[in-house]
């Protein structure tokens, strides 16, 4: 009994608040990638030249490296 209570305890509960916790990292990455790429174009620099420094400072790329490090074996 005591097994199956904290089963669902981590279904139910712990489960949905690690996603949705997830989801806004990733929400928060992708608002910095956007908000860098307008910055850099309000200094009117080429379309090349931002396009290559916000692949090269992308944010997200740390968290997909933590996330996904044990999948790409």
């Amino acid at each position: 009994m005591r097994f199956l209570r904290s089963a669902l305890y981590l279904l139910f509960l712990r489960v949905p608040v690690i996603l949705f916790r997830v989801a806004g990292i990733a929400r928060v990455t992708g608002r910095a990638k956007r908000r860098f790429r307008r910055a850099l174009a309000d200094y009117d620099l080429p379309d090349d030249v931002v396009e290559v420094l916000v692949e090269h400072f992308d944010p997200s790329t740390p968290l997909r490296e933590i996330l996904f490090r044990f999948s790409r074996r």
